[in-house]
C-alpha cells in the first residue's frame, strides 16, 4: 500500500487510488507521509500565513511583513497580518503580538498604521515638546510657555524649554527664539 504524500491525508479505509488523499487546507502544512486525519495538518504559527493548498513544508508559511503582526495561528492570507496601530511601528517580520509593535518615543508621533521603522515617527517641531510615548497626532506636541523657547525638534519634556536670557524676551507660546529688547529698553531677569 502506498502512503499519501506529505501535505495530504486520507480517512478512507481500503482506498484504491491516490485521489482519496486530500490536501491540507491553506494556513496549514503537513511534513509526514501516510497521514490519516485532517488534524495531522499543522497550522502556520502566529506571525505567519500560507496560501498554499497541500503544503508539505513549514517553510510554505510566510512571515508577516514589517509593520504587521498576527496573533492567531493557521492564517490563510497576507490580509490576516494586522497593521501596527497609529503611534507604533515594527521593524521585524513574523511578529506574533500587538505588543511587538513599539511605541514612538516621547517627542515623536505617528499618524500612520503599519509603520515599518522608527524613522516613520515624526518629531515634534521646534518650540514644542511631547511627553507621551505612542502618540498618534501632532496635537500631543505642546508649546513652550511664553518667556521660553526651544530651537530643536523631538523634545520630550517641558524642562527642555529654555528661558530667554537677560536682554531678550518671548511673548509668544511655542517660540523658537527670543527677541532682543528694543532701543531704550532692558530686561534684567531671565
Amino acid at each position: 500500500c502506498s502512503l499519501c504524500d506529505a501535505g495530504k491525508y486520507s480517512t478512507v479505509v481500503g482506498a484504491t487510488a491516490s485521489a482519496v488523499c486530500q490536501n491540507c487546507g491553506v494556513g496549514k502544512y503537513l511534513t509526514a507521509t501516510g497521514s490519516d486525519s485532517a488534524t495531522d495538518c499543522q497550522p502556520c504559527d502566529a506571525g505567519k500565513y500560507s496560501t498554499t493548498v497541500g503544503a508539505a513544508l513549514e517553510s510554505n508559511c510566510v512571515v508577516c511583513g514589517v509593520g504587521k503582526y498576527s496573533e492567531s495561528s493557521g492564517n490563510s492570507a497576507e490580509s490576516d497580518c494586522i497593521l501596527c496601530p497609529f503611534g507604533k511601528y515594527s521593524e521585524s517580520t513574523g511578529r506574533a503580538s500587538a505588543s511587538d509593535c513599539q511605541d514612538c518615543v516621547a517627542g515623536k508621533y505617528s499618524t500612520t498604521q503599519g509603520s515599518s521603522s522608527e524613522s516613520n515617527c515624526i518629531l515634534c517641531a521646534v518650540g514644542k515638546y511631547g511627553t507621551s510615548a505612542g502618540a498618534i497626532d501632532v496635537a500631543v506636541c505642546q508649546n513652550c510657555a511664553a518667556g521660553k523657547y526651544l530651537a530643536t525638534t523631538g523634545n520630550d519634556a517641558e524642562s527642555d524649554c529654555v528661558g530667554c536670557p537677560k536682554g531678550k524676551y518671548s511673548s509668544l507660546e511655542g517660540a523658537t527664539s527670543c527677541d532682543v529688547c528694543g532701543v531704550g529698553k532692558y530686561l534684567d531677569t531671565t
